[in-house]
């Protein structure tokens, strides 16, 4: 594997990372959004290690709470979750999501499988440490050649439409 050049850079610089400045809550006509999401890995930097996981994991909970300051400026039901897949990384995001002209689904609902067991260990101990501030949901998902991990849905209690 090549050797990850930058890295100091790079991990400084995802601590400063924002919510997009055209991204308008304040303004009533532009403030829909249809399953908006924000990733946090912005260079295939290819996560092998758990230590690198959760450092990118921790700036997305972060990411989350200056989203949860914003979203207060939203005059329209809307709902807010952090999306975790057990091993695709490429896939962590927070989303935003409120009724729109595209008609898609709102509210969106999961259907929460709590029953299913991660095999992931580190990011299932991760994640129990955030069951006091957020309701953690899992379902379901095949990737393309149908191979079953677990998404997370992680929303703060009282913030926007539950996602059950």
């Amino acid at each position: 594997m090549k050797k990850f050049r930058g890295k100091a850079r790079y991990y400084r610089n995802l601590k400063k990372e924002e919510i997009p400045v055209w991204l308008d809550m304040r303004s009533h006509e532009k403030n829909w959004f249809d399953f908006f999401h924000q990733h946090i890995f912005t260079k295939d930097i290819g996560i092998v290690s758990w230590k690198s996981r959760k450092q990118h994991l921790d700036y997305l909970f972060r990411l989350a709470e200056k989203y949860e300051k914003e979203v207060k400026y939203l005059n329209r039901n809307f709902q807010l979750w952090i999306n975790i897949n057990e091993f695709d990384y490429e896939d962590d995001a927070i989303y935003l999501h409120t009724e729109n002209p595209n008609n898609s689904e709102f509210p969106w609902r999961i259907n929460d499988q709590p029953e299913k067991e991660a095999t992931n260990r580190n990011l299932d101990h991760y994640l129990r440490q955030k069951e006091s501030k957020y309701i953690i949901m899992k379902f379901i998902v095949k990737d393309q050649n149908e191979k079953e991990s677990i998404n997370y849905c992680l929303q703060r209690p009282n913030i926007g439409i539950s996602l059950k």
